[in-house]
């Protein structure tokens, strides 16, 4: 595959989010224009189970009642904390606006039904390369607007439980009330 557009994007250069709104009247990415696209990063990896890679999300978009092309300008919210936009990719944007230089891919495909495979098989593709889908995937909806996220308090319990645990494997805590390893025959292969 040839990608019908191939650019680098940064916030704070000449090559910003500005540059995705302009694809909005690329006469090629119009309404019903199927397309399927690929951001990476370029100038670090993510720390994937198989091994480090630079895809951070992979998508596509087929518009009918408006240019496919505008799409692109709604993944990256309009500042790093305000973006209400449910077609915001939560976790792209957190690397846009902390300067992170990435990479746009938008393959044109042939129809929706080819749009939809296509995707599906890059991503069965990444899963099987690197062990897991690409980072920024499912970042994007309602709960995850800029905006809820910038305003959302995270408490010192759920911090916690995002901490490593214990250097010994084979430590089992129990809470008070939560019961005792004689009534949890078989977690260990016993009973």
């Amino acid at each position: 595959m040839t990608p019908y557009i191939d650019i680098l994007i940064q916030n704070k250069t000449d090559c910003d989010r500005r540059n995705l709104l302009g694809l909005a009247r690329d006469k090629n990415l119009g309404i019903n224009a199927n397309v399927v696209y690929i951001y990476s990063l370029t100038d670090e990896a993510a720390n994937y189970p198989n091994k480090s890679g630079h895809v951070v999300y992979i998508g596509e978009a087929g518009r009918s009642s408006e240019p496919t092309g505008k799409r692109f300008a709604q993944h990256i919210s309009t500042s790093i904390t305000k973006g209400r936009d449910t077609g915001t990719i939560y976790s792209l944007s957190r690397y846009y606006w902390l300067g992170k230089r990435i990479r746009l891919q938008i393959f044109l495909i042939d129809s929706s039904g080819d749009r939809k495979k296509t995707e599906r098989e890059l991503l069965n593709a990444h899963v099987k390369e690197f062990g897991s889908l690409p980072i920024c995937q499912g970042t994007t909806g309602l709960n995850y607007s800029t905006t809820v996220l910038s305003n959302f308090v995270v408490s010192e319990m759920q911090l916690n439980l995002f901490s490593p645990t214990s250097n010994n494997p084979c430590t089992l805590t129990l809470q008070s009330g939560a019961g005792n390893l004689n009534s949890m025959n078989g977690l260990f292969g016993e009973s």
